[in-house]
């Protein structure tokens, strides 16, 4: 029964607005430092570390400072960079890391709680557990890929930026979105003292020539595509990134609506809103940086033009192409519009 339109609107604007709450939180942090550096206080406790040395002490030092001592060779104790304004937000490119949140809080929200038309009463405090464990797993994941990036770190390179591709956002949504994927597979939140008998597959068919011959040719696909994107600088120069969710993009698609194009034909509907709705969320963005000249939309940016130079605009663009796809076809899933289309059947009189 797909879901009512009142809801769909519903549960898409909760998770804009947590998605752009959840930003302005790690926005806050750049604010914060300014044109300074964080850097391990080791004057504090046990060289500055706490907490099996996953949050150390930090200080505020202004960065001409940090970058004096770093280069001089006679001085013997440099400064240990934790983090720089710029590392955590990413508001450069807001239009792409706001997408990770947003397919992040959808799977917490539809997937996981059932938000806004299937929220059981019973069940609703063991998902809120579930999400509650989901965040601390993702806290604590996150500290320790720092923690372990910091042993290899090398003046002056930020701890974080070493380990989040210059934006720590990315890298907690990400997780979350990990670690939910992970809870919602075992069913942790939806757990029933009642087991049911596990399928047998022995006799299944599984169609596996056709499953691979098509998975293929659409990786062949977007293969073909990012290269054509990265050639016309669309695309970020090493595309390790983009073709990524580009893989993941392929996978949930074949999952979602079908193997071959005689299944994508009987499912309009999921594919209209996985195309439009993207289409939609580029000029969205487009206008916000326009208006607000520091939330960056990844794309025709004047704020990537003036870092990276003009030829470099558009590096985001197969970037935020590839996770909106990814967000809207799943949202079409959430609001149970990604099934086939069912004809009306004539009946006998």
């Amino acid at each position: 029964m797909p879901m009512k339109i009142s809801h769909a609107i519903l549960l898409l604007v909760v998770c804009v607005v947590c998605a752009a709450f959840n930003m302005q939180l790690f926005s806050g942090l750049d604010e914060m430092m300014g044109d300074q550096y964080w850097v391990i206080d080791s004057t504090q406790g046990d060289h500055g570390w706490y907490a099996m040395g996953l949050l150390p002490h930090v200080k505020k030092v202004p960065k001409d400072v940090v970058k004096a001592v770093n280069t001089d060779p006679n001085t013997k104790d440099k400064y240990i960079i934790y983090a720089q304004s710029g590392d955590f937000a990413g508001t450069s490119v807001y239009g792409i890391c706001f997408g990770i949140p947003l397919i992040m809080y959808l799977i917490w929200f539809a997937f996981i709680i059932g938000f806004p038309d299937r929220i059981d009463p019973y069940l609703l405090p063991r998902r809120i557990f579930t999400i509650a464990v989901i965040i601390g797993c993702s806290v604590i994941a996150n500290l320790f890929l720092m923690r372990i990036a910091a042993d290899f770190a090398r003046d002056p390179m930020s701890r974080i930026a070493n380990v989040a591709g210059n934006h720590a956002s990315l890298l907690f949504h990400n997780a979350g979105i990990w670690f939910a994927i992970l809870f919602s597979a075992l069913g942790t939140h939806g757990h029933s003292s009642n087991e049911v008998q596990a399928p047998d597959s022995r006799n299944w068919q599984t169609q596996a020539n056709e499953k691979f011959n098509w998975m293929f040719t659409m990786l062949g696909i977007v293969t073909v595509l990012e290269v054509a994107l990265v050639k016309n600088k669309l695309a970020l120069p090493d595309a390790a990134v983009d073709y990524s969710v580009w893989i993941i993009w392929v996978v949930i698609f074949m999952r979602m609506y079908g193997f071959s194009p005689k299944y994508w034909v009987k499912r309009p509907t999921g594919i209209a809103i996985m195309a439009v709705g993207t289409l939609l969320t580029l000029p969205v963005f487009y206008l916000l940086e326009r208006a607000t000249g520091t939330l960056g939309a990844g794309f025709a940016s004047p704020i990537l033009a003036k870092a990276l130079g003009a030829e470099n605009q558009n590096v985001g663009l197969s970037l935020m192409i590839s996770i909106y796809l990814v967000f809207w076809m799943e949202f079409a899933a959430a609001i149970r519009r990604n099934g086939p289309v069912k004809k009306a059947v004539a009946q006998k009189a």
